[in-house]
C-alpha cells in the first residue's frame, strides 16, 4: 500500500480489551510497551548464554536498551481466534487496524532453539536480538516497531495517531457488546474508518467479518 505522502505502508493490527480499546480510540494514541510490560521473559534474550560473563553483558545491554527504547507489538492478521482469546479479552474487546510506514515495522523471526552468540557481534546479531522469539509464539504473526521513549505521561509512554500510525479499521470482537454508536463516538473526529463486526467462521477455525455488521 502507498499513503498520501507516497510512502510504502503495511497494515498491522493491535488487539485490546474493551476498556483499553475505547481509551485508545478516544485519546488517539497507543501505549508503548517497555521491556517490563512484555509477557515473554525471553525478550531480548534469544541467544544461548551459558557463559556467565556473556550472560551478564547481555543482561546489562538489555537493561540499558530498555531505558531509552520501547516496543509497539502488532499482528499481521486479525483472523486468528487464539490471538483474540489471549489479547482481546476472550473475543470481548477490539482490534484496531493501522497503516504504518513499511520501514517502521519488522516481522519477528521465530526459532525453535536459542541462537549462538559470537564473540564479535554483527549488525545481523543486533537485529536478531530484538526481533527473534521462540517459535511457540509464531501464531501471533508479530510485527514489531521499536520506538524511542520520549516524555512520559504519568509514567507511561505513547505514540499518537498520525501518518506513522494511521487508524484505518476498527474490528469488534465476536463477543464484544459495544454498539456502533459507542465506537463511532470514540473514533470522532476521524471519519471514514470502517467498523467491522467479527464472528467465528463457518468452514474453518478462523475469525471472519459478520456481514450483518454492528448493531
Amino acid at each position: 500500500m502507498i499513503n498520501l505522502l507516497g510512502k510504502q505502508t503495511i497494515r498491522v493490527y493491535k488487539f485490546l480489551d474493551e476498556r483499553f480499546g475505547l481509551k485508545t480510540l478516544k485519546e488517539k494514541r497507543l501505549k508503548i510497551s517497555t521491556l517490563d510490560d512484555l509477557n515473554d521473559p525471553f525478550e531480548l534474550l534469544p541467544f544461548a548464554v551459558a557463559d556467565r560473563s556473556h550472560r551478564k553483558a547481555l543482561n546489562d545491554a538489555r537493561k540499558e536498551w530498555s531505558h531509552t527504547r520501547g516496543i509497539l507489538c502488532f499482528s499481521a492478521d486479525w483472523r486468528d481466534p487464539v490471538v483474540w482469546a489471549h489479547y482481546s479479552d476472550k473475543h470481548r474487546g477490539l482490534c484496531l487496524g493501522f497503516d504504518i510506514p513499511e520501514e517502521m515495522g519488522t516481522a519477528v523471526r521465530y526459532v525453535s532453539e536459542r541462537l549462538s552468540l559470537l564473540e564479535r557481534l554483527t549488525p545481523e546479531d543486533a537485529t536478531a536480538w530484538v526481533f527473534t522469539k521462540y517459535d511457540k509464539w509464531a501464531y501471533e504473526k508479530e510485527i514489531r516497531c521499536c520506538v524511542t521513549l520520549d516524555e512520559s505521561v504519568d509514567g507511561f509512554y505513547f505514540l499518537g495517531f498520525g501518518e506513522s500510525l494511521k487508524l484505518v479499521e476498527v474490528i469488534s470482537g465476536a463477543r464484544c457488546k459495544l454498539s456502533s454508536e459507542t465506537i463511532l463516538e470514540a473514533v470522532r473526529p476521524f471519519s471514514g474508518v470502517p467498523l467491522i463486526k467479527a464472528r467465528p467462521g463457518f468452514r474453518r477455525f478462523e475469525i471472519v467479518e459478520d456481514r450483518r455488521g454492528l448493531k
